[in-house]
């Protein structure tokens, strides 16, 4: 006997919604059981293997490199990020991989002081792979904010056990901490980064076998900010990119930074890699039919028993085409379709539906001035604005509302379909 249709829809929103639930698959299990290789044709609708670059990179590269990974949320950077950890060479290299939002809120902007601590901190948190007696790297993280003079209240739990769980909080909550780990750095910035160094240095003194950590810091792409604070929030990042270059280049190591689509920071001299939306549609307007089959089989390998079609029928192209090639989109459209309460296959009027509640979300607050940027580059497909509605611009392209795609040597923008059918009433 089958599974019904509430088995079947729990199950399938199960698989699109990995990080909810007590139970969460390890990162081995997510690559083995849903992984599909979206960059395995160079010319292909979603791009280069940014991943095998990348790999090259840090194994051409003799003792240490920094590089950005950039683009939209939800267009799967965590994902290619797993990949690249899977695929480092064991023998050579130990990656450790931490999430800024465990330590810094994104939604306020980002300083140079919190950011670098938190990077010291992260290390010593996820390092489980390094093989590196934890007490160890928990004395030389007390004795790297000890020389700065900044551990203060961090000292009680820090000796009672890991350091950076209390460091996590201390700089989420902690305004005065921040204050002072500020204070230390405008202060005296080559003592700050000397010290810095100095415990990375130690640390990769450590590492067992002479191996070289990779260094993967993820999350930094969700600095956006509410509309209120966007713009501070976009300045801030780039600003400590530009001007931390040095101090964010740590010594002996390879280090990956996860970054907005909108970060150019200024003078930046190591490789910045963006991640695109796989490309759903010709500039001409019609379907891109490989990056749609694409995603098809994104959606299949999720779908029990692989039946996609028992939950949309003829409509998966639709679908496909109202995530404008963005998989967290595309995951959010398909949950909500789940959990409507109708036979399967789902109706025309349940997909009308959800598509209305998520134009209506992605508009709700949308400026004339955002509005006018958006019929330019549906008529242009490019996405060039005078200097005084730059913040605007970034703002719809950090939303995922103006899309980029690959089309051979030049890139172009389109709207997101969703907000499209709207371009002529607004």
């Amino acid at each position: 006997m089958g599974v019904t249709d509430r088995e079947y829809r729990k199950a399938f929103y199960r698989a699109v919604n990995l990080h909810q639930g007590a139970h969460m698959m390890t990162e081995e299990e997510q690559f083995e059981r849903y992984y599909v290789p979206v960059y395995a044709h160079d010319d292909g609708p979603a791009g280069p293997d940014l991943v095998k670059e990348m790999a090259t990179a840090i194994d051409f590269t003799v003792g240490g490199s920094v590089q950005l990974l950039s683009g939209y949320r939800g267009a799967g950077k965590t994902t290619e990020l797993m990949r690249l950890r899977r695929d480092l060479d064991r023998d050579a290299y130990v990656p450790v991989y931490m999430d800024i939002e465990d330590y810094l809120n994104t939604e306020l902007p980002l300083d140079g002081g919190s950011l670098l601590i938190a990077l010291a901190a992260g290390f010593v948190d996820n390092c489980e792979e390094a093989a590196v007696p934890r007490q160890r790297l928990v004395a030389r993280m007390k004795t790297f904010l000890d020389r700065l003079d900044i551990r203060g209240e961090a000292d009680a739990a820090a000796s009672a056990g890991p350091v950076g769980l209390d460091i996590k909080a201390t700089l989420r909550d902690d305004e005065s901490f921040r204050a002072r780990v500020a204070k230390a750095l405008e202060s005296n910035r080559k003592a700050f980064k000397k010290e810095m160094h100095t415990f990375f240095q130690e640390v990769v003194a450590a590492m067992p076998s002479g191996k070289t950590p990779v260094f993967i810091v993820d999350s930094i792409d969700h600095y956006r900010g509410r509309a209120a604070v966007f713009n501070e929030v976009r300045d801030s990042v780039e600003s400590v990119f530009s001007t931390y270059s040095s101090e964010l280049a740590l010594p002996g190591m390879h280090v990956i930074y996860t970054v907005p689509i909108y970060a150019k920071p200024t003078g930046w001299e190591g490789q910045i890699w963006p991640v695109l939306n796989v490309k759903v549609q010709e500039r001409s307007g019609g379907d891109c039919r490989e990056g749609m089959d694409l995603l098809r089989q994104v959606l299949v390998r999720r779908a029990p028993d692989g039946d996609l079609k028992r939950l949309l029928g003829d409509q998966d192209d639709r679908v496909i085409r109202a995530s404008g090639g963005l998989f967290r989109e595309l995951f959010r459209l398909v949950s909500a379709l789940l959990l409507k309460d109708g036979a399967l296959p789902v109706s025309t009027g349940d997909i009308d539906q959800v598509e209305r509640q998520q134009r209506s979300y992605a508009a709700a607050g949308l400026t004339e001035e955002q509005w006018d940027i958006l019929r330019t580059v549906r008529q242009t497909g490019q996405l060039r604005v005078p200097r005084e509605r730059t913040s605007e611009a970034w703002t719809l392209q950090a939303l995922g509302y103006v899309l980029r795609y690959r089309n051979g040597v030049v890139d172009w923008y389109g709207v997101h379909p969703l907000l499209d059918k709207l371009l002529d009433e607004a």
